[in-house]
C-alpha cells in the first residue's frame, strides 16, 4: 500500500507539473498573440471608411492603411513612389504615369491603369476632395498600367497633391458595386475588419501586400475612440491601449515620468485656428473681423490650451511654408474697441463660437474671456466631429475654432481653405474673393520657386488683411506610446507609417 501511495503521490506531482507547465505556456501563448496587436487611441471618431468621402486626419490615419496613393510622403516630407513605378513630363500640363505591375486589391484582384482613371475621377466629383484634383482636365489610360493626366495649365504642386488620402486608388469593380464601403476594399498594408461607429476601427494585416519594405507589422491594429484627454492617458498607463495619438500637453509629464512610457514630441505643420463665416453677421464686416484679431489673446490661448507646447501663429500658414509672411496683428483690445466702434459696435454683439472636443473647448474658452474684455459676449457651442465637420462645411457656424495639417506646398492647404470655388466645402469662412483666387491661380501655375515665393508673400499679407481668419498657434505633435514598442516615428503631420509599429 506505502509503494502504491508513493507512486500515486509521484504521479500526481507529475500531472500537476505538466498542467502548470501548459498554463504557463499558455499564459505566454496568450501574451504573444496581445503582444502581437496593437492598439491606438484617438481623441474622435473617423467620419468615413470611404477616402474621398472624408477630409480629416482621424479618418485620413485609417485610410492610409487600407489604400494606397500614386505617391506619399516620407517623414521629411518629401514626395516618393507608393503605386508609381515610373512617372515623366512631356509638357507642362501633361504626366504620364506607369503603376507596378502585380499589386493587389485586398480582394485578390490585380490593380490596373482603369482602376487609377476610375478612382481620380471619382475623387474630382466627391465634394469633400474635389478641390484636391481640381486643376485636372482629365485622366486617360495609356496601356494596361499607365495613365495621362492632363492639367488645366502649367501646375506645380502636381505631385503633392497626389498623396492626399481623397486620390486613394480602389478597385474600379468596387466602385460600381454599390457596397457604399460597408466593406472597404484596398490595396493597403492593412484590410478592413470593422468599424463599430463611435467606439473604434479595427484592421487586420494584408499577408499579400506588394511593398515589402512597408508591410504590416502587427497582426491588427484597432484604434479605440476614447474622447477625453485625461482618460486617454490614464488607458495608456494601464495598459488598455499602447498608442496615444494626442496626447493633452497637461500630462505630458504624467508620460514622460512613467518607466514604461515614451513621449514623442515634434514640431509640426499644423495651425489652430478661429475663424469667422463671412456670410453671417457681423462677419461680414471687415472691421469686425480685423477687430477679433486684436482682441484675440494668443498668447493665453498657447498657456492656457496647450502649456506653451508650440508657438504663436501669426499668418495663415505655419512658418516653414514656402511665401510665409507674419500678419500685421497683435493683441491690442483698445484697437480691437476702436475697430467696433467705426464697425457700428460700440456696445458689442452677441456671437457663437462652434467646435468639438475637450482641447479646443479650452482654446474656445480662452477667445471667450478675451472677447469678453472688448464688449462681446460669445457663447460656445460643442457639437460631436463628424457633426462639426458637416456643420462647418455647410455653413451652419457663425465662427469657429478648428485646426489644419497639411502637405509641405502651401497649395495643398490654401486652394482647400480659400478659393471661393470651395464654398460648401473646406473654405469655412465662405469668403468669395476674386483677388484671392487670381493669387492660388498664380501661385499654382508659377514653375520658377523664387517667383511663387513672391506669390504667396502677397497672399498671405492680402488674405490677412482681410480678417476671417484668426491664426491662434502652431502645435507641436505629442505622441505617448508604450516604450517596448518599436518603430514609432512622427512626421510634422503626427503619427507616421503606423504599419510599422509593432511589439
Amino acid at each position: 500500500m506505502r509503494k502504491e501511495t508513493k507512486l500515486t503521490v509521484f504521479f500526481t506531482l507529475v500531472f500537476m507539473s505538466v498542467s502548470l507547465l501548459a498554463f504557463a505556456g499558455g499564459q505566454q501563448e496568450t501574451e504573444k498573440m496581445v503582444k502581437d496587436e496593437i492598439t491606438i487611441a484617438l481623441s474622435a471618431d473617423i467620419t468615413s471608411l470611404d477616402p474621398q468621402g472624408h477630409n480629416d486626419t482621424k479618418s485620413e490615419t485609417v485610410s492610409f492603411l487600407l489604400f494606397n496613393r500614386l505617391f506619399r510622403l516620407n517623414t521629411d516630407f518629401e514626395v516618393v513612389p507608393d503605386l508609381a513605378e515610373s512617372w515623366k513630363q512631356p509638357s507642362t500640363t501633361e504626366w504620364v504615369i506607369k503603376i507596378k505591375e502585380g499589386v493587389l486589391f485586398h480582394d485578390g484582384s490585380e490593380m490596373t491603369s482603369a482602376d487609377v482613371k476610375a478612382s481620380l475621377d471619382r475623387s474630382k466629383e466627391m465634394p469633400k476632395v474635389q478641390q484636391v484634383l481640381s486643376e485636372i482636365e482629365s485622366i486617360d489610360i495609356v496601356d494596361t498600367y499607365s495613365v495621362k493626366v492632363t492639367t488645366k495649365s502649367a501646375f506645380a504642386p502636381f505631385l503633392y497633391t497626389l498623396v492626399h488620402a481623397g486620390t486613394s486608388i480602389l478597385p474600379k469593380a468596387y466602385l460600381e458595386s454599390g457596397d457604399e464601403f460597408a466593406s472597404p476594399i484596398g490595396s493597403g498594408p492593412y484590410s478592413f475588419v470593422e468599424w463599430v461607429s463611435g467606439d473604434q476601427v479595427v484592421v487586420a494585416k494584408n499577408d499579400n501586400y506588394f511593398d515589402a519594405d512597408n508591410i504590416g507589422q502587427s497582426s491588427k491594429i484597432t484604434f479605440k475612440v476614447i474622447p477625453e484627454g485625461t482618460s486617454r492617458t490614464i488607458a495608456l498607463e494601464t495598459g488598455e491601449v499602447d498608442v496615444v495619438a494626442e496626447v493633452p500637453t497637461t500630462d505630458m509629464n504624467k508620460v514622460t515620468d512613467h518607466s514604461d512610457l515614451t513621449l514623442f514630441e515634434k514640431p509640426s505643420t499644423r495651425t489652430d485656428f478661429f475663424e469667422m463665416n463671412t456670410e453671417k453677421a457681423p462677419f461680414d464686416n471687415i472691421l469686425v473681423r480685423q477687430a477679433m484679431n486684436y482682441a484675440i489673446d494668443k498668447e493665453a490661448v498657447l498657456i492656457v490650451s496647450i502649456e506653451g507646447a508650440g508657438i504663436q501663429a501669426e499668418s495663415v500658414l505655419a512658418p516653414s511654408f514656402l511665401g510665409y509672411k507674419a500678419g500685421p496683428y497683435s493683441f491690442d483690445p483698445a484697437k480691437a474697441k476702436a475697430l467696433l466702434a467705426e464697425a457700428g459696435y460700440a456696445d458689442g454683439f452677441d456671437m457663437a463660437i462652434t467646435t468639438s472636443g475637450d482641447d479646443r473647448k479650452r482654446i474656445a474658452e480662452v477667445i471667450q474671456a478675451s472677447l469678453m474684455e472688448v464688449g462681446i459676449n460669445a457663447s460656445i457651442e460643442m457639437l460631436e466631429w463628424g457633426t462639426f465637420i458637416d456643420t462647418a462645411i455647410k455653413g451652419g457656424h457663425q465662427s469657429l475654432v478648428l485646426g489644419w495639417t497639411s502637405n509641405p506646398d502651401p497649395d495643398a492647404t490654401l486652394t482647400p481653405r480659400f478659393f471661393s470655388g470651395n464654398i460648401d466645402g473646406m473654405n469655412f469662412s465662405r469668403l468669395n474673393d476674386p483677388k484671392i483666387d487670381q493669387l492660388l491661380k498664380d501661385g499654382r501655375e508659377e514653375l520658377d520657386l523664387a517667383k511663387r515665393e513672391k506669390i504667396y508673400n502677397e497672399f498671405h499679407r492680402y488674405a490677412m488683411e482681410q480678417g476671417q481668419f484668426v491664426p491662434l498657434f502652431v502645435k507641436n505633435i505629442v505622441v505617448g506610446a508604450n516604450s517596448s514598442l518599436k518603430g514609432v516615428e512622427l512626421s510634422p503631420q503626427g503619427l507616421w507609417n503606423i504599419e510599422k509599429i509593432h511589439y
